[in-house]
């Protein structure tokens, strides 16, 4: 069974998230600080599984980031060391959702989880866009 790693990128740190190919339900994971090791680490939480890919949150407006060379990059690492897929899912707002959802929720701390509840909001809409496009 495949398993999806979301990933939040940022400049200083990395959010991720996971789902299975059957329950198609995202569920937060942690935080990883985006150093030398970013890729290492992630793909030793993909060698966890027996099948993973990558879904990277990206803007689709060019325009509305300045990180789209940067994340670019990181993806075609992650794709030549991991020799897994690698797709892209939309992230424009989800940020600032992550933190609405979390603030509803009564957490604390919101800017320091922010970053795994937008990596699982970006991924549990690649899954369900994905799901569509398939019907």
């Amino acid at each position: 069974m495949q398993t999806f790693i979301g990933i939040d990128w940022g400049e200083a740190k990395i959010g991720t998230a996971f789902a299975d190919e059957e329950t198609r339900i995202a569920f937060g994971g942690g935080i990883l600080e985006n150093d030398a090791m970013a890729h290492d680490k992630l793909w030793s939480l993909c060698a966890q599984h027996s099948d993973c890919a990558f879904v990277i949150g990206m803007t689709k407006n060019d325009e509305q980031s300045d990180n789209t060379e940067k994340i670019k990059d990181f993806a075609k690492k992650l794709k030549k060391l991991s020799k897994k897929k690698v797709h892209f899912a939309e992230e424009m707002f989800t940020t600032k959702e992550a933190q609405a959802n979390l603030k509803a929720a009564g957490k604390k701390d919101i800017t320091k989880n922010d970053d795994i509840e937008a990596a699982r909001i970006l991924l549990q809409s690649y899954l369900d866009n994905e799901k569509k496009s398939h019907k």
